[in-house]
């Protein structure tokens, strides 16, 4: 990260983001920012979390801010002559920029972006442990849901029940889980209603946990009775759009080309306005990170990239079909961690 900021010219960074506080430090609170300089790191937290912070934090001095953040960061900036320090642009609110900047003594903020998230971006070997755990987690949850779903079950009841599972086993919900049957699956984030599941449904399970931080996240579709022939026909183009995606793969290649390879044969079946959303979208520590996964991307793959394949076709008045699995980039291609 250090290196990241040379090339910008920037002797500090402010980190407020709290994965990126994760990530950096191992802290897993809130409520905590990290200042870190060329030659030193500080990690700012009040006393709530300053007992847990020195026994999880290591490499960083922890400091407990007794009167205000903005004093504690300005003695730092005047003890160590620092002039250019940067902060997360997308992260720090206007005014707390604002307010700082009169306790800095003429140092200069500077907004940045994504300097930590692109180091997030490739995954090490603890990460892809806590994130093979993870999904471990989710499937083993998935398997009891997809046992359970049946006729006169509410899409909330059933959404509460997954969420429920992951909190027995220690871990949370890492986004509401998405229970959505009939028309109500047209909806990309439906949110789970008392609608309840018919004899001849299909319903939509989108659903994922953050175990020891790191996040899984996984789309099926349940298909109970006799469905429409529309919805196994969407089933069908949908799935083999995801296989499309997944042959697009490999070290090297665009990003933008897993998107393409999926959506144009979704777009070649004539389904192509009814898919809006990119094609998939980083999972770590956060459920939603870098990289993207969409037609826009300038990115290349890498080996240690973890995002998912999710295309889908939402169909208003009729229903919706999305199919959605966490692939792992590696030195010849990729595996797929959530079959």
């Amino acid at each position: 990260m250090r290196r990241e900021l040379k090339k910008g010219s920037i002797s500090s960074l402010l980190v407020s983001k709290d994965s990126n506080v994760t990530y950096l430090s191992g802290f897993k609170g809130s409520d905590s920012v990290l200042f870190i300089t060329q030659d030193s790191g500080f990690f700012l937290t009040d006393s709530r979390y300053t007992q847990e912070a020195k026994a999880s934090v290591s490499g960083l001095a922890v400091m407990e801010v007794t009167s205000s953040t903005y004093d504690t960061i300005g003695g730092i900036v005047r003890r160590n002559g620092i002039k250019r320090i940067g902060f997360e642009a997308m992260n720090l609110p206007y005014q707390v920029v604002k307010n700082l900047e009169g306790h800095l003594g003429g140092a200069r903020l500077l907004p940045t972006m994504n300097i930590v998230e692109r180091l997030r971006v490739i995954k090490d070997s603890g990460e892809l442990s806590r994130i093979r755990s993870s999904v471990k987690l989710m499937k083993k949850i998935l398997k009891k849901a997809l046992d359970v779903v049946r006729p006169g079950l509410s899409e909330k009841a059933l959404s509460a029940r997954i969420e429920c599972e992951f909190l027995k086993a220690g871990a949370k919900p890492a986004f509401q889980t998405i229970v959505a049957c009939g028309k109500n699956s047209s909806k990309p984030h439906a949110q789970p209603t008392d609608a309840k599941i018919s004899k001849d449904d299909a319903v939509m399970i989108d659903m994922g946990c953050a175990l020891d931080s790191y996040c899984s996240d996984i789309t099926r579709m349940a298909l109970i009775g006799r469905v429409k022939d529309r919805i196994k026909e969407l089933c069908s183009i949908v799935r083999t759009a995801q296989e499309r995606a997944l042959e697009a793969i490999a070290p090297g290649r665009r990003i933008s080309e897993v998107d393409r390879a999926g959506r144009q044969y979704i777009a070649d079946k004539g389904y192509g306005k009814f898919f809006g959303h990119s094609m998939g979208h980083g999972v770590g520590l956060e459920v939603h990170e870098e990289p993207s996964v969409s037609g826009r991307s300038k990115g290349i793959l890498r080996p240690g990239m973890v995002f998912t394949v999710e295309p889908a076709i939402y169909m208003p008045g009729l229903g919706g079909v999305r199919i959605e699995d966490m692939v792992l980039v590696t030195d010849s291609g990729y595996e797929i961690l959530t079959r």
